[in-house]
């Protein structure tokens, strides 16, 4: 099933992600690099969108912005989309990085990785009939999120979060999920008339807009960017990019909601790249819960493969 690898493949991007985002955005502050991720990743996607002409397009006076691509009736919906789509990204950018300044990588990754089954359950009002084994599936990777969340080491996971931040991390947590789950739903409405890359970069600008007054006020351990700082900045802005446009682009092919699901294997790896590269602890019974969502991902793909 094409659109749940697509899932899995932005969940990977963004597990190596949140590697950088963990430790940058407690030396960076969590808004200014949410702002200079967003600006990147702009950057970034000029290649790809100048590549495909649609959006971008190279003639006699260099490059020009205009849109040359084919359902030009129906752009303005999408271009709204989009549009949207950069504000609650913005939103749940901010939110899941300054839970990452207070709260481990075995935390924030497996709170923020239940908005998948929002998306579905979106799709639920709007006439998805899921069938016995794709419920079951959803349970599986709800459950296993949960699991993973909340039975951490006794010196790690929660435990480890400082005194009194735990309410705060929840919030931005729950603001990270809500907002999450529309930029999924608004990204594959939008793609599919403006193109994969296209939505992504339109929903740059009204992201990097949000977030430009919470860069300017926040102020992390250092002042300045090193060049270092900066080629992590566009790692970062690289990864997301490329999980952002994948999940985007499955919304060109069938059952484009369970691309969400393959999501929720972020949890499952986000915590395994925290233990090989960050040293964080796991739990027996987060090793559970990572099992349980590996079984929902599997048992949802398998009728498609």
């Amino acid at each position: 099933m094409i659109a749940l690898s697509l899932g899995i493949f932005a969940a990977l991007c963004w597990s190596c992600h949140d590697l950088f985002a963990r430790v940058l955005s407690q030396s960076l502050g969590p808004y200014r690099l949410s702002f200079w991720v967003m600006v990147a990743g702009a950057v970034v996607l000029v290649v790809p969108v100048s590549v495909r002409g649609l959006l971008i397009a190279t003639g006699e006076h260099g490059l020009t912005v205009a849109w040359v691509g084919p359902r030009l009736d129906f752009l303005e919906p999408a271009l709204w989309a989009a549009l949207a789509m950069g504000f609650a990204y913005a939103g749940g950018f901010a939110a899941l990085l300054k839970a990452f300044s207070l709260a481990p990588i075995s935390i924030v990754g497996p709170f923020t990785a239940g908005y998948p089954a929002l998306v579905v359950f979106w799709n639920v009002i709007r006439g998805l009939t899921p069938s016995s084994a794709e419920w079951l599936a959803l349970v599986f990777c709800i459950a296993g999120v949960a699991i993973v969340g909340t039975t951490g080491p006794k010196d790690g996971g929660i435990n480890s979060i400082a005194k009194g931040k735990l309410g705060v991390v929840v919030l931005t947590c729950v603001l990270a999920s809500a907002c999450f789950a529309s930029t999924v739903v608004l990204g594959q409405a939008a793609a599919q008339t403006l193109g994969a890359y296209e939505t992504t970069l339109i929903a740059r600008f009204p992201a990097a807009f949000v977030l430009l007054p919470f860069a300017l006020r926040d102020r992390g351990a250092v002042s300045a960017i090193s060049f270092k700082g900066w080629l992590s900045v566009f790692a970062m802005a690289s990864l997301d990019v490329a999980a952002m446009s994948g999940v985007n682009a499955a919304g060109f092919f069938p059952g484009a909601e369970y691309s969400a699901m393959g999501i929720s294997a972020y949890a499952a790896i986000a915590v395994i790249m925290a233990m090989l590269v960050l040293k964080e602890k796991v739990s027996p019974g987060q090793w559970a819960g990572i099992a349980l969502i590996v079984a929902g991902i599997a048992i949802l793909g398998w009728p498609r493969i």
